[in-house]
């Protein structure tokens, strides 16, 4: 009798401990269940793991489905050694600085504003570097930039690199905008891609590689599991973390494709409001009469509502809001249909009926303008006057040429 007593007892005790630590893995394990690529290195690709000492490269936005922060997942199965930031810092805090984190206890290495690329000292003791960031599929947002430092730096050094995909914000089909031209190099357009590239995380590094690096870095990308170019990111249901402070809905990600452009104007792209990116205006401006002409304009996927808002300060400090505390007039970007929402050409449509309808109006003489357009000459086609169709089929040819080169690095 003890003897099965202390078998029964040991045989619960066993079953529920198993259960307790197989919990996280079980909740991946349906084949059919959406996997984000973080949660596909942890289940599946534990290999790439195992030994090995990791840099982790994330900030707020690298969450699993669950909304688990995957830094503290992944410091329970590998050897994290230290933290790299992107612009915004770990958290989300603009804490664009080294320091020690203190909920982990690790180092963590901003790669924003001074030294942008990780150092050989910085990745001497360790043997991988992970990248683990939610972008949005726009060229002048900053974190692609580091992802492309950070393989730059891996390759150099002979380090591997894993890139743990997420889905994109917009259209998977969607590419538009001008190519980088060489004259414009910046943090805000580094790579030759159109301003809305539509491609991951993980196939843009697939792009990187061939590209720029002759394939020589040591690339392993972990794929997301049940993901297709028609899926739509908002029927995923995955918790929203802004992946930067004026990033405020997938909504505002999607817009932003187009309205950053006026970050190199006197017309403010929404920061200080509700809506950044998607509430547009100036106290210049007549939200009557502008959202009239662009409602004319029979742009495919979106309607213009006037809209009235009065800007706030933020606490961001990157890229303060215009016209603090003063009565703007100006346009709420209204999208209709995701799919055929074009955010890049709605963008040049507002710069060219901005130009036409309102003196007030003005790019900014630092031409930061063109930083953002990739070439100076959207800028020059805007103040000449040009028609929004001759500015179109000015970028056509580059265009589908890219989308010929882009379609050997996509892997859904």
């Amino acid at each position: 009798m003890k003897l099965g007593y202390i078998f029964l007892i040991t045989a619960v005790f066993l079953f529920f401990a198993f259960s307790e630590a197989d919990t996280d893995v079980k909740n991946y394990k349906n084949e059919n269940k959406f996997l984000l690529g973080n949660e596909n290195l942890l289940l599946n690709h534990k290999d790439k793991l195992k030994g090995k000492r990791a840099a982790l490269i994330t900030n707020k936005s690298g969450v699993m489905s669950d909304g688990k922060f995957f830094l503290d997942e992944l410091i329970k199965s590998s050897s994290v050694l230290k933290i790299f930031t992107p612009e915004h810092g770990l958290r989300g805090d603009d804490r664009d600085e080294n320091f020690t984190d203190e909920n982990t206890g690790l180092s963590v290495i901003s790669l924003y504003g001074n030294s942008k690329k990780p150092q050989a000292g910085d990745l001497a003791d360790t043997d991988v570097m992970i990248y683990d960031i939610q972008d949005v599929g726009a060229r002048f947002y900053t974190f692609i930039n580091t992802m492309f430092y950070c393989m730059e730096a891996a390759t150099e050094l002979g380090k591997e690199f894993i890139v743990c995909d997420r889905p994109l914000m917009p259209d998977g089909n969607y590419t538009d905008g001008y190519m980088l031209d060489g004259n414009q190099d910046s943090f805000v357009g580094m790579i030759d891609i159109p301003i809305a590239y539509g491609m991951t995380c993980g196939e843009l590094a697939q792009y990187i590689n061939a590209e720029y690096f002759n394939n020589e870095c040591r690339l392993f990308i972990s794929r997301m599991q049940n993901y297709s170019r028609e899926t739509d990111y908002g029927l995923l249901n995955l918790p929203w973390i802004k992946p930067s402070p004026n990033i405020y809905f997938p909504s505002s990600a999607l817009a932003y494709l187009g309205t950053c452009l006026f970050e190199g104007t006197n017309f403010s792209e929404g920061r200080g409001t509700d809506r950044p990116f998607e509430y547009v205006g100036a106290p210049y401006c007549d939200g009557s009469i502008l959202a009239e002409e662009m409602n004319s304009l029979g742009l495919k996927g979106v309607t213009f509502e006037k809209i009235d808002f009065v800007p706030t300060t933020i606490t961001s400090p990157s890229n303060p809001p215009k016209y603090v505390g003063e009565q703007c007039s100006g346009v709420y970007i209204k999208v209709t249909d995701k799919k055929m929402f074009e955010p890049v050409k709605t963008g040049i449509a507002l710069l060219v009926s901005l130009n036409k309808l309102f003196p007030g109006f003005e790019i900014k003489k630092n031409k930061f303008l063109d930083k953002l357009a990739g070439t100076d000459r959207l800028r020059i086609a805007v103040q000449r006057g040009d028609s929004i169709d001759e500015i179109f089929s000015g970028y056509k040819d580059e265009l589908d040429n890219f989308k010929s080169i882009r379609s050997k690095h996509l892997l859904y």
